[in-house]
């Protein structure tokens, strides 16, 4: 008997909750907790992309240093790799994108890793802001590949349009 009058009393204390009111406070809950998430994962992304701009630096000053031996870049960085427990393949993308963007302040932090692991491939830096600035203005998650880049946005009318004029 007890447990069905602690039924009744459970029913009684929903029904006494503003069903819209609640709907709104549930709603905006969530939103700000969604919100939350999303300002979380950003940051944890901006904090990859600074750090992986020290790494490639730090590989490349150290390359810079040995300049006169070849291919020492590449075998510093394969070991590193082997070392640190990461890809070849992502370390050398670490590298490529120091060299892409030599000034930690040109990086921009609306845009994330997987942004920037597409834009790295785009040869000649003025185009390469170009699709910096469509991806921030269009607020694209990811970037397409190049040859879709080149159909939506025909280079050479970039080239036309935001290249500086030969003289």
């Amino acid at each position: 008997m007890m447990k069905d009058k602690n039924m009744v009393v459970k029913k009684e204390q929903k029904s006494d909750i503003d069903k819209k009111g609640y709907n709104t406070l549930l709603n905006d809950v969530k939103s700000i907790l969604e919100k939350a998430k999303y300002q979380t994962y950003k940051a944890v992304d901006n904090l990859r992309v600074q750090t992986y701009w020290q790494v490639g630096e730090r590989i490349v000053r150290e390359e810079l240093i040995h300049k006169d031996r070849a291919d020492y870049g590449k075998r510093i960085a394969e070991r590193l790799a082997n070392d640190l427990s990461v890809t070849r393949a992502l370390l050398f993308e670490i590298i490529q994108f120091y060299r892409a963007y030599p000034i930690v302040h040109t990086l921009r932090g609306q845009l994330s890793w997987s942004h920037y692991g597409s834009l790295i491939r785009i040869q000649g830096k003025v185009v390469r802001e170009f699709y910096e600035g469509q991806t921030i203005q269009n607020n694209w998650r990811f970037i397409l590949p190049l040859a879709d880049l080149k159909i939506k946005y025909s280079l050479l009318n970039i080239e036309k349009n935001f290249l500086p004029k030969k003289r």
